[in-house]
């Protein structure tokens, strides 16, 4: 056989190993390449799919929240306004039963009865009914006129619409309302039609219930608008005389409400009847107004209402024809309406849909980018290629025309190999040093391939650990309360917290949750040891800690709780593992705190009245999971209103600095203290130890998790603090509505010494109550704020000065011209009625700005 020369096999082997060896590298690149791209793929399809799910769940949550916050919001302030008509009815009829039974001290009064140029305007008239005996009446109608002064105030008050009427059984109606020209048959009839208020319904009602109550919605006899009522029997000397009432235009409520952020809302009477709506959706056409709504073919909205008239709250999804609404209501408990608010869930889906198709563009652009990228490498790749064969070619033939020693042979192999083609193998069989050093160099190659492999598989399995860690940090992340304020409809109380793991995951938990209306639980833990095997501990301790706490029926139940969760962690605790926790339980009515100390370290509280922090006294109990069938000792002691807790874990105290200085205890209390922690936030003061925290501890690593965990206790809405001078009065209250109560009665308390007359004590209340209203309203901008009344009282002559104070914005309110009572009602200013009230009900009114403070003083003559 004719052996080749060595030129030839040199040119014919090294192209054949060029050739072959640049298919194989460029169809593995390629093939690792074309994968990489489709897992990318995949990978950024599933992402964009779950981030698309993620932010549609949160959208749709929202969008109900917000909803139901506007159906309260508007139930609320309904119930609001029908609680002033009542409350001003109230007073009316009070007022009518007491001229009655102090008729002495009356003069008689005159009411004329209907005038035409009265009309448009509010005024006083007099009717009849056509079977009254008028001139036996004169009397009881002249003392009866006395309340025609506050009927007309009142009226004034409660603005447009507004109409009071007294109805006695004997037959005389007094009235107050802007109807006078409607009460006459034609308008060439000389005298009034004749007035039967006791055959009105609403009269009826009121006798017939003997309490104050609102009637159903009526139309008005005179020009045919929707009303509502509330009326009042009044009695004489223990006997029923007639009916106070006082109705408005329903229109008057309505507009309160329709102007709300909702496309459709309506208002439902307890028998499921729609009282006014608004429907900017056309989601209301396909029903009756008039019918029980209750009865409705759409079972779901049926559902939905009888829900609404047993007086719940909530939010539901209906189906109305052929689309799907979120309804959000609340109950209006005055009357017993209740309001709800619907949102097309197409809006909510279309805004959904808009966020998913962003996120999936997001991919689809980075899946774009690399196809764009792929499309570069390959086209590169191929010019190399074919760039490599052409010079291996060429190099092959010059260097088999130069050289026909085997060692040539080597050497284009070991530089092969030695540019990175680990599957080249030399084939040198020459018998002597040259083929063995082939050998060795083949040897070096499968070394050298076998090293490459497992360094790619220990790679690979450090990146999935470490994709798991990442995993298992975002879990243990979720499973803690990470929403703050964790409970904003509560001003009772707040919370923080935070936890900072040393590793991926950690040891340390904390927790909190409401047992009730009025108790709340606080946990905080550290699970001994670090990293994966601490956080499973903590999530068993954390999920046995909670459902045991559950459970209890009472604050002595606590240490019981700790105890039986100390049994459960112990039972097949092969690790050893145990934690040390501080669980505590507030009750926020009395600020009662018991709680229970297992081996954890002890939490500082922070007393308003001293305004430092200081350690709590706890008892060390043992650790939980350590040993079994413990009997833990409960400890308690009692928060005031602007008292604070601060817990925390190890990694505070133990936090290494660089020279290995322990933080410790004594620097905790005293960063603590530096702080004026009345007027900070919970967030502040703990990122206010971090950085304390962190200025410690410089370059050191973090050794341990840190968790914090504060609260702040303000105690339960309580009555206004009474404080009592030489020469003064004074109650200091929140600037809410819901606190007028307890200003009337102290203005009524100081007041009883005086012996004012009815119409004095209700002239100072409505001024009272304008006056404080307004500075719950409007002082504070919708934030928390104080209001101090002072009150001093002078026997001789007898007097009250009342001085209202609050820090909120600065407002002179006697700076507005007075109204003109004499105006025609569309041609008035809105504003300016409330101080004008005041100012007719009281004898001196002055203002000033002091030390940041509004200050506005009133003073009442008592006759």
């Amino acid at each position: 056989m004719k052996r080749r020369s060595i030129r030839q096999q040199v040119q014919r082997l090294l192209f054949l190993c060029s050739v072959v060896s640049l298919l194989l590298l460029g169809g593995i690149a390629l093939l690792g390449m074309f994968g990489a791209r489709n897992t990318s793929l995949q990978d950024g399809r599933e992402m964009g799919e779950e981030a698309a799910q993620t932010v549609s769940s949160t959208l749709k949550h929202e969008a109900e929240s917000r909803l139901l916050m506007l159906a309260d919001e508007k139930s609320r302030y309904i119930n609001l306004e029908l609680r002033r008509i009542a409350d001003r009815t109230e007073l009316m009829g009070n007022e009518l039963s007491w001229i009655h039974e102090h008729a002495g001290e009356f003069h008689p009064r005159h009411v004329d009865e209907p005038r035409r140029d009265n009309a448009g305007k509010f005024a006083a008239q007099l009717e009849y009914a056509s079977w009254a005996d008028r001139a036996a009446l004169q009397g009881e109608v002249g003392l009866a006129a006395n309340l025609q002064d506050i009927m007309m105030q009142v009226a004034l008050m409660n603005g447009e619409g507004t109409a009071i009427t007294a109805a006695s059984e004997h037959g005389y109606s007094i009235s107050v309302d802007a109807d006078s020209a409607e009460r006459f048959a034609s308008p060439e009839a000389a005298s009034p039609l004749p007035f039967d208020g006791t055959s009105r319904p609403w009269y009826k009602l009121a006798k017939e219930q003997g309490k104050t109550t609102f009637t159903d919605v009526y139309a008005d006899s005179f020009n045919g608008k929707l009303r509502i009522a509330c009326t009042m029997p009044y009695k004489v000397q223990g006997n029923f005389a007639g009916v106070l009432a006082m109705s408005t235009y329903l229109n008057n409520i309505s507009n309160l409400v329709l102007n709300a952020q909702a496309q459709t809302c309506f208002v439902i009477d307890d028998d499921g009847r729609m009282i006014f709506y608004k429907d900017d959706t056309g989601m209301l056409r396909q029903i009756n107004p008039e019918t029980d709504l209750r009865q409705s073919a759409d079972k779901e909205l049926a559902a939905a209402i009888s829900v609404m008239t047993q007086g719940d709250k909530g939010v539901r999804a209906v189906n109305i024809g052929d689309k799907t609404y979120y309804l959000a209501f609340a109950p209006v408990p005055q009357t017993g309406w209740s309001f709800a608010a619907a949102l097309d869930s197409a809006e909510v889906l279309k805004t959904e849909e808009a966020a998913r198709q962003d996120v999936l563009a997001i991919a689809q652009k980075n899946v774009d980018s690399m196809d764009a990228y792929m499309t570069k490498v390959i086209l590169a790749m191929a010019a190399v290629i074919l760039l490599i064969i052409a010079a291996v070619t060429w190099q092959g033939r010059r260097m088999g025309d130069r050289f026909v020693h085997p060692i040539l042979d080597l050497s284009d192999g070991v530089r092969e190999i030695a540019s990175g083609n680990l599957d080249k193998k030399l084939d040198i069989k020459t018998g002597d040093e040259i083929e063995h050093l082939s050998i060795c160099f083949n040897a070096m190659t499968d070394e050298l391939q076998s090293y490459m492999k497992n360094l790619t598989k220990v790679t690979a399995e450090k990146e999935r650990i470490a994709t798991e860690l990442n995993v298992a940090t975002n879990i243990q992340e979720s499973m803690l309360p990470n929403i703050f304020p964790p409970f904003p409809e509560r001003l009772d109380f707040d919370i923080y917290a935070t936890m900072h793991a040393a590793k991926e995951v950690g040891g340390d938990f904390y927790d909190f949750y409401m047992l009730d209306e009025n108790h709340v639980v606080i946990t905080i833990a550290d699970v001994s040891g670090k990293g994966v095997p601490a956080a499973l501990f903590m999530v068993i301790s954390k999920t046995i800690l909670k459902n045991f706490a559950l459970t209890m029926t009472g604050e002595s139940d606590l240490a019981a709780v700790v105890s039986c969760t100390n049994d459960q962690l112990c039972q097949n605790n092969d690790a050893m593992m145990f934690v040390t926790a501080f669980v505590g339980m507030l009750d926020v009515v009395t600020g009662k705190f018991v709680y229970v100390n297992a081996g954890h370290n002890p939490p500082l509280v922070y007393r308003h009245k001293e305004k430092k922090f200081a350690y709590m006294d706890v008892k060390r109990n043992f650790v939980m999971g350590g040993m079994d069938e413990l009997d833990y000792v409960g400890q308690e002691l009692t928060l005031e209103p602007g008292d604070k807790l601060f817990l925390y874990t190890d990694g505070v105290t133990e936090a290494l600095s660089e020279d290995e200085e322990l933080y410790g205890e004594e620097r905790l209390l005293k960063c603590l203290n530096e702080m004026q922690a009345d007027d900070m936030p919970l967030k502040e003061i703990q990122q206010h130890v971090q950085q304390d925290l962190q200025k410690h501890v410089g370059e050191a690593e973090q050794s341990d998790d840190i968790t914090m965990l504060a609260l702040s206790y303000s105690g339960q809405p309580e009555r206004g603090e009474i404080m009592e001078t030489d020469t003064a009065r004074e109650i200091i209250v929140g600037a809410q509505v819901e606190n007028l109560t307890q200003i009337n009665e102290f203005v009524e308390e100081q007041l009883s010494s005086l012996e004012p007359s009815p119409k004095e004590q209700l002239q100072l209340e409505l001024a009272v109550e304008e006056i404080f209203v307004n500075i719950a309203s409007y002082a504070y901008e919708g934030k928390h704020g104080q209001a101090v009344i002072q009150a001093k009282v002078t026997n001789s002559p007898k007097s009250i000065e009342l001085t209202f104070q609050d820090e909120g914005i600065p407002y002179n309110p006697l700076d507005r011209d007075d109204p003109d009572p004499e105006m025609l009602l569309e041609d008035r200013k809105i504003g300016g009625w409330g101080i004008f009230l005041v100012k007719k009900n009281v004898d001196e009114v002055t203002y000033a700005y002091e030390n940041g403070k509004n200050v506005l003083t009133i003073r009442k003559n008592i006759s």
